[in-house]
């Protein structure tokens, strides 16, 4: 398959998924419809992997810590065993990293950008891209089900889960010369294979500066969401309650036969 039509069947794929999402969203607290997003993301995550090994790319280990969407789609695996209190803060930062999943199925399919138009999508990157997709309807699926509230407390949360992820990883680079999150702390820096900074302090100011601005805009778009599928009322007539009351029709009939008599 070109890699323009793999994009151009998941993007439609996606806003369908999207759309439906919004449309049906007070029948998404369903309890069927968690475990069924989590068996797509496992599906997903397995043939994700299984591409990755046929291409020798699981030498160096598992590659859970290798970036965050990895990381993200083995805690969504990971959920049902946390208690409260950790999901909380785990559900949080997979909702508002949904649309930085999204931005991911265009670029970084297997390593291939969106502009290398001209490459055949192989197994690796249908697979990693359908991850992505997964991941990011998941994301705003918590959003939309009201698992993960708008508010900025869930902000923090994301940030501090994220965060704490991402120095863990960096504190292994540095004890056992690992490259997590594409940070080796002794030479090999970049962000999603792009040797950018000169300073392994630098990449990593930058590294987290990007995934705030990333998680900002899942946030914002998460409000655009709720905003968008939320049922408009119906127009009310406003009455000023110190305005005369019209008559019942029970009031009406007792008028009537107080004439009468």
């Amino acid at each position: 398959m070109h890699m323009m039509q793999m994009l151009g069947a998941l993007s439609l794929v996606f806003f369908i998924g999207l759309f439906l999402l919004c449309y049906f969203r007070e029948k998404l607290n369903n309890p069927i419809i968690n475990p069924l997003f989590l068996i797509v993301c496992a599906v997903c995550f397995f043939c994700w992997n299984y591409a990755a090994y046929e291409r020798g790319w699981l030498e160096d280990g598992f590659m859970t810590l290798e970036n965050i969407s990895p990381f993200i789609c083995t805690i969504i695996l990971l959920t049902p065993f946390m208690s409260e209190k950790i999901k909380d803060f785990a559900y949080c930062a997979i909702a508002f990293l949904g649309f930085g999943m999204f931005l991911a199925l265009y670029i970084s399919p297997g390593a291939s950008y969106f502009m290398s138009h001209n490459y055949t999508a192989t197994f690796i990157h249908i697979g990693e891209a359908v991850c992505h997709l997964a991941m990011s309807l998941y994301g705003f699926y918590l959003i939309l089900s009201n698992k993960v509230t708008l508010s900025w407390q869930s902000l923090a949360k994301s940030i501090v889960f994220i965060y704490t992820a991402i120095g863990f990883g960096v504190f292994l680079n540095w004890c056992f010369h690992l490259g997590n999150f594409g940070m080796d702390m002794y030479g090999d820096y970049s962000i999603y294979f792009l040797d950018i900074f000169g300073s392994f302090e630098a990449t990593f100011v930058a590294y987290l500066v990007g995934v705030l601005a990333v998680i900002a805009m899942g946030f914002l778009v998460g409000m655009f969401l709720n905003w968008f599928s939320t049922p408009k009322n119906s127009e009310t007539v406003q009455t000023d309650p110190t305005a005369p009351r019209a008559a019942t029709s029970t009031e009406e009939a007792q008028s009537i036969d107080t004439t009468k008599e």
